[in-house]
């Protein structure tokens, strides 16, 4: 399986990841609209994109009552059937990387669907702080450690 890594440190704020996402699912450059949302700390000038890690055991998918959010049989990403979610936002709540986002229209749950094994935001990221790698040892840990830093991002925004 592969998912997508984050250099965090390598992330200009530019958006283009956001930009792309939204063309491609929703056919808007609207950066709300995204799958792939970059947060940012102005403060200090950190930014820090944020995109579905599809966990092994996937909280948002054991908590979703409707059965919305499934495995993706193909690419392995964690998904959502639009026409199930009630936009409970359940899986917002146990997601521990903040990666599901409510659509501003629908109010049902967004998140990466790996773009079908090609990722549009991996394209669109010119300074490397998206990659599209295979799941093995090395990028477990990596995806350990980035775990710890948005939460300690997440913390520092409030």
């Amino acid at each position: 399986m592969n998912s997508i890594s984050i250099l965090p440190e390598f992330c200009t704020g530019c958006q283009s990841c956001e930009v792309a996402c939204s063309l491609s699912h929703e056919g808007s450059c609207c950066p709300c609209l995204s799958r792939i949302q970059v947060k940012k700390w102005g403060e200090i000038a950190l930014y820090f994109p944020i995109v579905c890690q599809h966990c092994e055991d996937a909280p948002c998918i054991t908590i979703c009552p409707t059965k919305a959010r499934t495995r993706d049989s193909e690419t392995g990403a964690a998904v959502t059937d639009e026409k199930w979610c009630v936009g409970c936002k359940s899986c917002l709540y146990a997601c521990p990387y903040s990666a599901p986002v409510i659509h501003p229209k629908t109010g049902k749950t967004m998140t990466c669907d790996l773009c079908g094994g090609k990722p549009v935001c991996v394209e669109a990221c010119t300074v490397g702080a998206l990659a599209y790698t295979s799941v093995g040892e090395h990028a477990l840990e990596r995806k350990k450690a980035l775990g710890r830093q948005i939460i300690q991002f997440l913390k520092l925004g409030q």
